[in-house]
């Protein structure tokens, strides 16, 4: 990171300026005040970031998310020729919960203690903002709860604190941003229906397999402009997309609103 280089924009030259930086993004501090909230976008991929009961609010990690976010759907319209997923408007929406951030990878929900984390994130998502599976929107929901561990299936997915952290340049060891963006269009594959491919070793630039963990790095011959790196959807993974209802035609020409909404729990409600 270049000295006096903020954590996003240093993201965004990592991505070659293709990584949309938001500004101004104002906040509705509840559903009484500011502007009256829109309907969500139909069929639309809905990011939500779940704000601990003993955490701030980090802006850093919203204007991540959003940036995250239309990078993906920048990528998967150069995979796919043109379509792409849509986002909703606003492109983040805030949800604070009552529950403290430990509870969220730590508290036994009744599955294999590796649900925990998505299985947590998504009931209280649910309670928030009405997240479930199988909706007629694409949930992604990034959680300030301490894991390492997201997933996605069932047009549901959940990301830990390590992503929060990534997309900002924050993690320990995973310095890279693009790392975690490249992460969120794994999971976000996985919500869509994309499964693993058979042999990671014949596709090594494929998001769905193990390439997102150093995809960004390699450059794709002969790119001049826009995304040039070698990530890849595998030709199984644009056939499904094609047939989602979720994929629409040029999806990223339309750029969505970049203001946030914060959902509050009221004290006392479950």
């Amino acid at each position: 990171m270049r000295a006096g280089e903020t954590a996003i924009g240093h993201t965004a030259r990592l991505l070659g300026g293709a990584f949309v930086t938001l500004l101004g993004c104002a906040t509705t501090p509840t559903h009484g005040a500011g502007p009256a909230p829109t309907a969500p976008v139909p069929r639309s991929v809905r990011f939500v970031y779940l704000v601990s009961a003993d955490r701030p609010v980090r802006q850093d990690f919203i204007d991540a998310i959003a940036n995250a976010a239309q990078h993906v759907q920048r990528f998967y319209a150069r995979e796919l020729g043109g379509p792409t997923f849509g986002l909703n408007r606003p492109v983040v929406e805030v949800a604070r919960s009552d529950k403290p951030a430990t509870w969220f990878y730590a508290h036994d929900s009744g599955s294999h203690k590796d649900q925990w984390g998505f299985d947590n994130g998504l009931s209280e998502a649910k309670r928030l903002v009405g997240a479930g599976y199988n909706q007629e929107f694409i949930w992604v929901i990034y959680s300030d709860g301490p894991g390492n561990s997201g997933r996605g299936g069932g047009r549901i997915a959940v990301m830990p604190e390590d992503d929060l952290l990534g997309l900002v340049g924050q993690h320990p060891t995973q310095k890279d941003p693009r790392r975690w963006v490249y992460g969120l269009s794994h999971e976000l594959g996985h919500a869509l229906g994309l499964a693993h491919p058979d042999d990671n070793d014949q596709v090594p630039d494929a998001v769905m397999g193990a390439g997102f963990y150093a995809c960004f790095a390699r450059a794709r011959p002969a790119c001049t402009s826009g995304l040039c790196d070698a990530c890849e959807l595998t030709e199984a993974d644009r056939a499904t997309l094609r047939a989602s209802p979720f994929i629409r035609e040029a999806g990223a020409v339309r750029r969505p609103a970049t203001w946030t909404r914060l959902y509050r729990v009221a004290p006392g409600t479950r």
